[in-house]
């Protein structure tokens, strides 16, 4: 059986041990013990001057969109989507997904994140698994269901048949596959983006599966007015008449809800991953995090995709996240510490994992970061949280463990070349936006 001791670090475990200055044991990969002192093991990390806290746990991006960071600016959602992300993923081919999943995936790594619940476009999603199982994340992932075409979106993926035929190929090549890390979402991309009738099976294989859903909810005012006029009603009304609104349901982004849409969250037990960056970067708006806090709603932490963000660094979601909301509540409305357990085990429960990640304790899935502090104390663990939250970034992390091995070590990729990574996408992107060139995007 595999050891290693993670030593002499500042743990913030997010689990009932809070957080202490302790080494951390793995064995067999998982924790099995956190102590002042833990025995001799096969591999040593020393982690003086760092801070040994959960892997991030991101519940809402977009791997296909990676190459398309920085091509759709200045838009808001509608105009967005149209004019320039379902166009460009409707270019996609293999190889292109390919280099877009890899340079998203190492970016996540890199930056912290162990797990993530990614939605991807109609076709191709085979290489954002293929992606997760080469560099040794953990990873929850689906397909865009669309066949339905959501009002002024324009956007309409396939035919039924075909896509619940994709899905359940995926599914059987998929599902648990590299040793349980990769699991499969059903994502029909957003309540109007699929009919009642493939939403009806989604909801009955993801109960018989125990698959988690994923879907778009709310993001931007007008769209929720504009689908609100569907004898469906609100999207959440909809989702719940669906038998969709349930505890494995994640919703991304929840920004435009109402008071009885908040109410049958809470009631049902569906979980909110909340994407400041990107709902501020399309003029979205800020989702009502405290108030759903408040009616005990789990909310996670998600980036959306590279072409919103512009970044899949969770690191600097969290902060925005602790800050975008005191204008409004109050500079105390939400702590480090709550931010963070938003990114790690809010994350975990989310995804129906909140038993094997997002926390460090014996018997968890040994997925661990290693973050450099260098200006906290050794005395100073009222300030961890704190400083990973406001002061922290991506350049800082210095290992990452997933399931016990190691995926990062200072500071690099142990399973890819991240330079070459960076290559491919560069020689890919060219070939992907050529369709495009010279033409007027805004009409």
């Amino acid at each position: 059986m595999a050891t290693l001791a993670v030593r002499n670090g500042t743990l913030l475990t997010q689990g009932p041990a809070g957080t202490v200055r302790a080494d951390l044991l793995v064995a067999d990969g998982r924790i099995s013990e956190i102590a002042d002192r833990v025995g001799p093991a096969d591999t040593e990390v020393d982690a003086t001057g760092c801070l040994v806290l959960p892997g991030f746990v991101q519940t809402h991006v977009h791997l296909c969109q990676t190459l398309f960071r920085g091509l759709a600016e200045d838009l808001d959602v509608m105009e967005w989507l149209r004019r320039w992300i379902w166009p460009l993923e409707t270019a996609l081919t293999a190889e292109t997904m390919a280099a877009s999943c890899r340079l998203g995936v190492a970016e996540m790594l890199l930056s912290g994140t162990t797990t993530f619940l990614s939605m991807e476009s109609v076709l191709h999603t085979d290489e954002a698994y293929a992606a997760a199982a080469d560099l040794g994340t953990r990873a929850v992932i689906g397909k865009a269901l669309m066949d339905y075409q959501e009002p002024g979106t324009q956007m309409l993926g396939e035919t039924t048949e075909e896509a619940w035929k994709d899905l359940l190929r995926l599914y059987e090549r998929w599902h648990g596959a590299e040793d349980g890390r990769l699991r499969v979402a059903v994502s029909p991309r957003a309540p109007r983006s699929a009919t009642p009738g493939l939403w009806a099976d989604a909801v009955r294989l993801a109960e018989r599966a125990g698959l988690t859903l994923h879907t778009h909810v709310n993001e931007n005012r007008d769209q929720a007015a504009l689908v609100s006029a569907d004898s469906h009603g609100r999207d959440v009304h909809a989702l719940h008449s669906w038998g969709a609104l349930n505890e494995r349901m994640v919703m991304a982004h929840c920004v435009w809800l109402d008071e009885t849409e908040i109410d049958l969250i809470a009631r049902t037990g569906a979980h909110v991953a909340h994407c400041p960056s990107a709902n501020l970067k399309l003029a979205s708006g800020v989702a009502p995090v405290p108030a759903l806090l408040s009616r005990g709603i789990n909310v996670a932490l998600g980036t959306d995709g590279a072409a919103c963000n512009n970044t899949l660094d969770l690191q600097h979601e969290m902060r925005l996240a602790a800050l975008v909301q005191r204008p409004a509540h109050g500079p105390a409305v939400l702590s480090a510490e709550r931010v963070l357990g938003m990114a790690t085990l809010g994350g975990a429960r989310a995804l129906g994992l909140g038993r094997e990640l997002g926390s460090l304790e014996p018997g968890k899935q040994a997925d661990v970061q290693i973050v450099a502090a260098p200006l906290l104390g050794p005395d100073d663990t009222a300030l961890a949280a704190r400083h990973l939250v406001h002061t922290a970034s991506a350049a800082d992390v210095r290992t990452v463990l997933v399931g016990g091995r190691i995926v990062v070590d200072d500071g690099r990729l142990v399973h890819g070349d991240l330079a070459r990574i960076q290559r491919e996408a560069v020689r890919a992107r060219p070939a992907l936006t050529a369709h495009f060139s010279g033409k007027d995007h805004t009409s």
